[in-house]
């Protein structure tokens, strides 16, 4: 048999066999979908051996061919969205935007950290205005945590930057705040008294980041069936959980030092009796948020528990609820079934 050179014409393709003729879709002539890339060079020229690469590792060919660009694919082989494809074919890279609205109030509430960390250690004899100071900054925080997820929200604004920058100014801020907190507690509190809802926010926090982190993961895998990160979306519990927290580590931090003789409630005429009942009512709200961040805990990790039983399908799907006001269904009998029949 007689090597033919590589300046040879191609093959004509192969002719459809009779069973196959009545069908509508006619046969294709790219023989870049039949060959692969250990194929004969003198059968396959530039243009086609780019195109078996592209077919292989699931892109588009580079603008650069000689010949006409196939259609892009429809997605990525990784299961996220198609690319964009401009004029020849040629990915066409979108770049987002960084300093938005809420990520540069998402910024800010980083930058309220070390300001936060600065009026903390400010001396109680030079100012007594520094506790109220270091809660209005935390304050201040929270309220622009709440205010960049509405901005997002509201108008259409989320990135992959800021859905990874909130969660990470928020634990700074929280955790710094409570770990002075059971470091020097406010009066009458002891240091043992506050360590414990301290010990239990904390550790929940670390809990819920490394299960949003391997839910985002278990996601990007591709698995059948998929959801994980969706049962991980902040719930109703979650959302009183870091209301009654904030409230609390506000009112505790605005406390601290105020039953001293130099402290800013001594000054203003408040009785000491009511400064420690504010200051119990504070750690019983505390310890509150500490119950509501366990408990819903509890809820995230029975959501995605099945997740764990069945990795990358979730199991089967849940059984449908039944309506209220209607019993439960109950399978047909087979003799039924068959007078039925």
């Amino acid at each position: 048999m007689l090597l033919r050179s590589h300046f040879d014409p191609l093959p004509p393709p192969l002719s459809p066999s009779p069973s196959s003729s009545s069908s509508s879709a006619s046969p294709t002539n790219n023989p870049a979908q039949h060959e692969s890339l250990a194929s004969p060079i003198d059968r396959r020229s530039d243009y086609y051996r780019r195109a078996a690469a592209c077919d292989k590792c699931g892109s588009s060919i580079p603008a650069s061919s000689s010949s006409p660009p196939r259609s892009p694919a429809r997605g990525r082989s990784d299961g996220g969205p198609a690319p964009r494809h401009g004029a020849g074919g040629a990915v066409v890279h979108r770049r987002e935007t960084l300093l938005t609205a809420p990520n540069v109030l998402t910024l800010f509430r980083l930058a309220l950290v070390p300001v936060f960390f600065a009026l903390w250690f400010v001396e109680h004899g030079t100012s007594a205005w520094a506790p109220p100071a270091a809660a209005a900054v935390f304050a201040l925080a929270a309220a622009t945590d709440w205010l960049d997820g509405y901005l997002a929200r509201r108008l259409a604004l989320t990135s992959a930057f800021g859905a990874f920058l909130d969660p990470v100014a928020d634990k700074v801020m929280v955790c710094t705040a409570l770990v002075l907190m059971a470091a020097a507690p406010p009066e009458p509190l002891g240091s043992a008294e506050l360590s414990l809802p301290v010990v239990v926010v904390v550790c929940r926090e670390i809990a819920m980041s490394a299960l949003r982190e391997w839910a985002a993961a278990a996601d990007a895998g591709g698995g059948e069936g998929g959801g994980a990160r969706s049962a991980v979306k902040v719930n109703s519990l979650g959302k009183w959980k870091t209301a009654l927290q904030m409230v609390a580590m506000v009112a505790l931090l605005a406390l601290r030092h105020a039953a001293s003789p130099g402290g800013w409630a001594r000054r203003s005429g408040v009785p000491v009796a009511v400064i420690h009942a504010a200051t119990r009512l504070s750690l019983g709200l505390l310890w509150a948020g500490a119950l509501l961040a366990v408990a819903s805990l509890y809820c995230y990790m029975s959501s995605v528990w099945r997740f764990f039983l069945y990795p990358g399908t979730g199991g089967p799907a849940p059984a449908p609820e039944e309506k209220k006001g209607e019993a439960p269904s109950s399978p047909q009998r087979p003799a039924a079934r068959r007078r039925a029949a």
